[in-house]
């Protein structure tokens, strides 16, 4: 049985929602992955409180 793994998803609008940024937050270039989704929405809470963007959206999503 394989482990689940929770990654942050960030999506990023742009003021006219034309253009519309999607993809695993990373580091290095490698997406960050947490074996708890608890882990995954604490880290998640940091970045959301350092970025508070309105245009900014981050969600704790399970990879397959």
């Amino acid at each position: 049985m394989q482990k689940k793994k929770y990654g942050i998803w960030k999506t990023r609008y742009a003021e006219n929602s034309r253009n519309i940024f999607e993809d695993w937050v990373r580091h290095n270039g490698e997406p960050i992955l947490f074996a708890t989704e608890r882990g995954a929405l604490e880290y998640m809470h940091g970045i959301e409180m350092k970025t508070q963007g309105a245009f900014t959206e981050f969600e704790v999503r399970e990879v397959i």
